[in-house]
């Protein structure tokens, strides 16, 4: 692992909308190193490496980040091109202002995955990337992805949760994958240190698996305390991710894993009219269990009532769950 390289990539500045020193610094990273860049309409940089390399019959494996942190007092620093200063500590990364040598949020949330994505480059023929803006303020620039860039997509793996045992299931009420590629991964995920199969607020990789057919999953890497002041990275915990990302690619290689979704059966009501849910008591069950985890995590997480019961609306929205 090279942790002046996560340094670097942490000391950038990035906000919800102003995502440019992020998004210059790979589109950097893919010219010096020959791999092909594009840029959307929405801001979001896609990376496609091994293009050469590939038949017909085959897909790309997809790394995924978002290039936006909520740190909003880092503005000046994006206008004035000025970097973070990086301290590091036992094992730990934190951000200092500057100007004032005042702790400031890190960002590890989600640059940790950045580095992450821009890692796997260095490791793999055959790959594709997708950073994406705008995640934190409601995956704005993943709602608006390439639908011609993520044709040839066999799977796709997201860096970005706390710690290094982290594994997001279930995203705003939307299923990453199904069983059959949760059989598929769970011993690899076990063997890098991932056990804990988690249910989440959105990440981007929620708008994926709603607008494709192919399995996603979003990982944890190694950020702490996000959102605040007093977030850090452990370093090891980086490292852990990086690794356990390579396993799953090398594992998965370039094959198709199409994501069997459950299909909402058609009720019919005597009184109220026709409208979709899920049709049977276990399923059901699931959707009751499934809020009931969201809520629970986003509390523990520290957002307020009010931004859980957005994400709960939505849940229910994305589900055909309002009648």
């Amino acid at each position: 692992m090279n942790i002046d390289f996560l340094k670097e990539v942490l000391s950038l500045p990035s906000i919800s909308s102003d995502e440019s020193m992020v998004r210059d610094y790979i589109l950097k990273f893919a010219e010096e190193n020959g791999i092909l860049s594009t840029v959307d309409h929405k801001g979001n940089v896609y990376l496609t490496k091994g293009r050469e390399k590939m038949t017909s019959k085959e897909y790309y494996p997809c790394v995924v980040s978002h290039m936006d942190t909520v740190h909003r007092s880092h503005i000046e620093y994006i206008i004035n091109k000025e970097r973070l200063d990086i301290v590091e500590d036992d094992g730990k990364l934190t951000a200092r202002h500057p100007n004032t040598d005042k702790q400031t949020g890190i960002g590890g949330d989600d640059k940790c995955g950045v580095y992450v994505c821009l890692e796997m480059f260095n490791k793999f023929d055959v790959l594709k990337g997708a950073f994406f803006v705008e995640e934190e303020i409601g995956m704005r620039g993943s709602r608006e992805a390439d639908d011609k860039f993520f044709e040839n997509v066999g799977y796709a793996i997201q860096f970005d949760a706390p710690s290094d045992n982290w594994i997001s299931e279930v995203c705003s009420g939307v299923k990453l994958f199904d069983q059959e590629f949760k059989e598929e991964i769970t011993q690899t995920l076990n063997e890098s240190g991932y056990t804990n199969f988690s249910n989440d607020p959105f990440t981007d990789v929620n708008q994926l698996a709603s607008k494709y057919d192919f399995n996603c999953l979003n990982l944890g890497c190694g950020y702490y305390r996000q959102h605040t002041d007093s977030e850090y990275v452990v370093i090891e915990e980086v490292s852990n991710s990086l690794k356990a990302g390579e396993k799953l690619i090398t594992k998965l290689g370039i094959e198709k894993y199409t994501h069997n979704k459950i299909v909402p059966k058609q009720i019919i009501n005597e009184t109220y009219s026709s409208y979709d849910l899920y049709g049977d008591e276990e399923e059901l069950d699931e959707v009751s269990e499934s809020i009931t985890e969201l809520v629970l995590s986003m509390d523990k997480q520290g957002y307020d009532p009010e931004e859980i019961k957005d994400e709960v609306s939505k849940y229910l929205i994305d589900n055909d769950l309002y009648v």
